[in-house]
């Protein structure tokens, strides 16, 4: 029997939540970084789905009656100002989580954290700017019901099938295997890439995303772009090259010596493993799950990889340093002169540290701009355009949210973002190099992009296997 108003009822609904969904239906997508880490569990893609609807309709509520100014602000400091502004509204929703659900806003709070950088509040947002407000903010709800689905989808298969449960429910019997990889970050990646695989011909037959849309991108896959348009790489000059020998010698003269003094020694001992961890073992993308969004980007030209992943390096480390002076000598002692004043306790690192992050961060990308035009022009013309665009890459900020409040020392902090900046370079270049040389090759742009999740989830499994083996 069928319901054939109930049918198309359900079609414009499906429509309107997954034409154009960022994470599953949309040719470039959005918002990956959140919908691998937190899809482990139903019950946590249930929170930060909510989370990203509270914040993201509260902060455009707030920002609307200014977007002159914010616009005319120019691209740097609008975003800057919007991020300002979302970690504020971050910052409420994550003390009202740890009150009503304490136990779930603990496990992702360094996820519901970095709200403040996802790309699809920021894009959503600032898109809302352009149009009358309660059209913007049918989008904006449009957009982020339909994030909120995604996580969903990812849930239901990664929660039943690694945990055998469902809302912590058990679903399936106790003697079903359940599959331990979908629990992990390596099957964050193979669910993503299979929804999208498996969802995109259904979508398109019955009309959710545009077949016309489809027609293009295979069109323009098939276009061959002549060889003299390739660009010659990143230069490297007889200087750099030198420079970079010397720094090498340098390490192994460190390295081979190391045991002359002691305290260099007990130092390069608890260091060590901490940098080859952030680098190989416990990467920023590859087991944190941050800073997919752009590596998808940039790794589609070699140069584009080499440019943006040196300037995160810099801007990850350098940001990080800052951060934690700022919140261990600014923050705290502000702290603790409060407390001593006052017989209310307040701890101003508890509240404010993800806005005085961002501002700190965004200040520094712009000083760094500044300095890189009044002393090093030819670099500057070579990574600016990639500065401007670190402020928004999550694991910048991921950097010093998963280090400095839990109390790592300085050292500890500056080494494990210096790892996390290599890590995400290395991904992007590799990933840059197995789609330079048409190790695969994609039907249209979607296809791409959900073949390059595969090949990250591969990556994933491969340095996951490695970091299993215990060398007796």
């Amino acid at each position: 029997m069928r319901f054939p108003i109930l049918s198309r009822y359900l079609r414009q609904v499906s429509k309107f939540f997954l034409r154009d969904n960022y994470i599953i239906s949309a040719a470039a997508g959005l918002g990956f970084c959140s919908a691998l880490a937190v899809t482990n569990k139903m019950e946590n893609s249930l929170t930060m789905g909510v989370g990203v609807v509270f914040v993201t309709c509260v902060s455009f509520c707030l920002v609307y009656p200014f977007k002159k100014l914010i616009i005319a602000s120019g691209t740097h400091h609008k975003i800057t100002l919007l991020m300002i502004i979302i970690s504020v509204f971050v910052t409420i929703f994550n003390l009202i989580a740890q009150t009503i659900i304490p136990r779930i806003a603990f496990n992702i709070q360094a996820y519901i954290d970095l709200i403040t950088t996802n790309c699809i509040v920021l894009a959503v947002i600032s898109e809302g700017l352009t149009y009358e407000f309660w059209d913007a903010q049918k989008k904006i709800l449009k957009a982020c019901l339909g994030y909120s689905i995604a996580l969903i989808f990812l849930a239901l298969m990664r929660e039943p099938l690694g945990f055998g449960t469902l809302m912590n429910f058990r679903i399936l019997p106790e003697s079903f295997p359940v599959v331990v990889l979908m629990i992990t970050p390596v099957g964050g990646f193979f669910a993503l890439a299979l929804w999208r695989f498996m969802l995109r011909p259904l979508f398109v037959k019955t009309g959710v995303v545009y077949q016309e849309i489809l027609q293009k991108e295979e069109e323009s896959v098939d276009i061959e772009v002549p060889a003299k348009t390739e660009t010659s790489g990143f230069k490297i000059s007889k200087k750099f090259i030198i420079i970079i020998a010397i720094g090498i010698l340098l390490i192994i003269s460190l390295v081979t010596n190391v045991k002359a003094l002691s305290f260099v020694n007990s130092q390069f001992a608890i260091l060590l493993p901490i940098f080859l961890s952030a680098l190989f073992f416990d990467g920023i993308v590859l087991s944190k799950l941050l800073g997919i969004c752009p590596l998808l980007n940039k790794s589609r030209q070699i140069d584009a990889a080499w440019k943006m992943g040196v300037a995160v390096v810099i801007v990850v480390t350098l940001s990080a340093s800052l951060n934690w002076i700022v919140y261990n000598k600014v923050l705290i002692g502000a702290s603790n002169y409060i407390s001593a004043i006052s017989p209310v306790p307040i701890r101003l690192e508890k509240i404010f540290y993800l806005t005085v992050f961002i501002v700190t961060i965004a200040t520094f990308v712009q000083i760094l701009g500044v300095l890189l035009r009044r002393f090093a022009m030819d670099v500057y013309e070579q990574m600016g355009q990639f500065l401007e665009l670190i402020t928004v890459n999550c694991i910048v900020l991921a950097s010093s949210t998963f280090t400095i409040p839990p109390g790592m020392s300085f050292m500890a902090t500056t080494v494990t973002a210096f790892g996390f900046g290599l890590h995400w370079l290395m991904v992007c270049v590799w990933l840059a190099v197995l789609r330079r040389h048409r190790l695969f090759v994609p039907l249209n742009s979607w296809d791409e992009d959900s073949v390059a999740i595969l090949l990250l989830g591969i990556m994933a499994a491969i340095f996951t296997g490695i970091g299993l083996i215990h060398i007796l």
